[in-house]
């Protein structure tokens, strides 16, 4: 099977067909359709007549493929992921008998999976990770400069990846995203910046773990709101949030920005950061929803945050349980804002920093890396070899494809999984059609990331339980996640569980199921 109809396939198993229609559209037509509310019921990007409402009205696989590469036709244009998909990572394939949709760029991967299969004969992780524990942002940047020769590597590359300049900012290897976001709540002078305002449609745990330290330093944290279904920035509440600490002379605090929801897709403008920062907020960036290559985007060339939170992992997609850590950037002339006492410390154990050590012997030596620098008298002898045995190939196929080719990629095979869910109906008459699948996001397609979230009803309209469409889809190999939306702005009266009338803005709690495709 070609690699195109293996991409085909795959989503094919997920979405039960591609229901583009074998007509090719003008470029007209196409920019008029992607204005079309997604979240109407029977609305779609490109046709309003399509309906699947049983699995014989399904078109065969090659049908369906042809119809999304005539939809999008740039689609074909990215067909060196194909290539690198088959050759590099095979776990991907659809011979795996697997549907991995519940991938995100939360966790870069480092190493392919054929460079993973071949230094480790799948027994055992590339490197190797060991905690330390700090006292002071101060201790934990001094740590970090005491790093191993690999780990040496691995930051260059990290950094050169993330297009991040070594004499601006320190990077920090932590146990996780969380652990990350945990050191900056700990070492964050919040005694002189006595705020936290934070922008999340869904619940992350990373961030509540932020929020609760942040609370146990006297710290009244805020939030931006978001509007329904679109789950889209209520931007003049948000503006006015970052300007009353102006205003009211207070002084500045934590600004946390992802930029994009990794959960309903929905973007944001660069220029929050840059408002932010003009109003005296320290801006930490995180960058868990980005794509691959997101950071080589000009506004984030001139934006530069304060702080950046990531995460890598070792490969793509593997089963079993391999090693991942987060990192902590540091603008360097942010560093002062570190500045927590130990006395204000709520935990000294999220003090945690980690180091990386190869683990894996080379074929041609016997001894490790360890060693053979030990036995090294030259530095540049040292470095050249380093080099040729430390090959970050996950991040270097990521550059090889670049921003462009990612974003197409991603763009297509996201509008196509929204147009398929759209169709799926519940058989009914023309006027009580029921849907399959709703989806809440962006209405528009410039305004759509490649997370797309939805939820799953009956035929008498009531929702199935996220939790058993998780379990059912993993039955059938198909990796799928659930979220809960948060801070939601609602619309009419609601009322409290004791009859109370609410305010028309409260935060409502939805389960979600949220996939994401891979660019690979």
């Amino acid at each position: 099977m070609s690699s195109h109809s293996s991409i085909g396939e795959a989503y094919f198993n997920v979405c039960c067909s591609s229901p583009f229609s074998s007509h090719s559209m003008t470029q007209e037509q196409e920019e008029e359709e992607l204005e079309f509310s997604v979240i109407a019921p029977g609305g779609s990007f490109l046709t309003k007549d399509i309906k699947f409402t049983s699995q014989e009205s399904l078109p065969p696989l090659r049908t369906s493929f042809y119809d999304l590469i005539t939809a999008f036709p740039d689609y074909l244009q990215t067909n060196q992921a194909d290539h690198l998909r088959s050759t590099e990572y095979q776990n991907l394939s659809c011979s795996s008998l697997h549907v991995l949709l519940s991938h995100t760029s939360q966790q870069q991967p480092l190493f392919s999976y054929s460079q993973f299969r071949q230094l480790s004969g799948l027994n055992n992780s590339l490197f190797t990770l060991s905690c330390t524990q700090a006292s002071s942002g101060e201790e934990m940047l001094s740590l970090e400069r005491e790093e191993s020769q690999f780990q040496t590597r691995m930051r260059k590359r990290i950094m050169s990846f993330m297009n991040l300049e070594e004499s601006e900012y320190d990077m920090i290897l932590t146990q996780d995203r969380s652990s990350a976001f945990k050191i900056l709540a700990e070492l964050y002078c919040f005694k002189t910046n006595p705020n936290i305002l934070t922008v999340y449609n869904y619940e992350d745990e990373a961030v509540e773990g932020m929020i609760r330290i942040s609370e146990k330093k006297g710290v009244k944290p805020k939030s931006a709101e978001f509007s329904w279904p679109s789950t889209e920035l209520v931007s003049e509440k948000l503006k006015r949030t970052i300007l009353r600490s102006k205003r009211r002379r207070d002084k500045r605090g934590l600004f946390v920005f992802p930029l994009q929801s990794l959960v309903t897709g929905a973007s944001y403008s660069y220029s929050w950061m840059s408002l932010a920062q003009e109003n005296q907020w320290h801006v930490l960036l995180d960058t868990s929803a980005l794509g691959s290559k997101d950071m080589d985007t000009l506004g984030l060339s001139l934006f530069r945050p304060d702080f950046l939170i990531c995460s890598f992992t070792e490969v793509l997609g593997h089963d079993d349980d391999l090693t991942g850590f987060g990192c902590l950037f540091v603008k360097k002339s942010s560093s002062q804002a570190l500045s927590e006492a130990s006395e204000g410390i709520t935990d000294p154990a999220n003090l945690t920093v980690v180091k990386a050590e190869q683990s894996w012997i080379t074929k041609n030596d016997e001894t490790t890396l360890e060693d053979h620098n030990k036995a090294s008298t030259s530095a540049t002898e040292i470095e050249e070899d380093d080099k040729a045995i430390i090959e970050f190939r996950g991040l270097d196929h990521a550059d090889s494809l670049g921003l462009i080719l990612i974003t197409r990629r991603l763009k297509s095979l996201t509008l196509w999984l929204v147009r398929a869910l759209t169709c799926l109906k519940h058989p009914g008459s023309h006027q009580t059609e029921t849907p399959l699948v709703k989806i809440c996001g962006p209405r528009k397609r410039p305004d759509r990331g490649a997370s797309v979230s939805f939820n799953v009803f009956d035929w008498q309209g009531e929702k199935v339980d996220p939790l058993m469409v998780e379990r059912l889809a993993e039955r059938e190999k198909v990796g799928l996640r659930c979220a809960y939306l948060q801070k939601i702005g609602s619309v009419g009266n609601t009322k409290r569980r004791d009859g109370q009338s609410m305010s028309l803005s409260v935060s409502v709690r939805q389960t979600l199921m949220v996939f994401r495709p891979s660019p690979t």
